[in-house]
């Protein structure tokens, strides 16, 4: 059995062997409380690994723009090397985002690892990338407002 994935062990866990949708299921990340919002109320309220909400809809708009293209494709089709090629050129425009501190290693860290080749295989491992960074930015904007005072 997996072990319970959490903000501090989310990394690791995804580096274990096998692709995303094995290694990160919504009852993992979806729902209240789960790993997607432990990150994103780690990344609004804790100054150490802050992400800008910007930063975060930027990598949000990247990955929904690759997704469309799969519209009607099956969670089984396997990811074509073109499709791969372009997902793997996200990894750069993140390390340069890194570089210039606007998004923190735990967020890098996290989209290198699920943006590794070993864990995108399939048209249902980067649609599960995408799920887990919709629940991320959804709790993040939740937590922004809460911060802020807002209801």
């Amino acid at each position: 059995m997996p072990a319970m994935l959490t903000k501090d062990n989310v990394i690791s866990e995804l580096e274990q062997p096998g692709a995303l949708s094995e290694l990160l299921r919504p009852e993992q990340f979806a729902q209240q409380g789960k790993v997607a919002e432990q990150l994103a109320e780690a990344f609004v309220n804790d100054k150490t690994v802050e992400l800008k909400p910007t930063q975060l809809r930027k990598t949000f708009h990247a990955l929904k723009e690759k997704e469309r293209k799969f519209r009607d494709r099956e969670d089984a089709d396997p990811l074509g090397d073109e499709d791969k090629r372009e997902i793997y050129l996200l990894i750069p425009q993140l390390a340069y985002a890194r570089g210039r501190g606007l998004i923190p290693q735990t967020f890098y860290e996290l989209m290198r690892v699920c943006l590794s080749s070993d864990k995108l295989k399939t048209i249902g491992d980067f649609r599960r990338l995408v799920a887990f960074i919709t629940a991320i930015l959804a709790y993040h904007k939740y937590h922004e407002k809460v911060k802020g005072g807002g209801r």
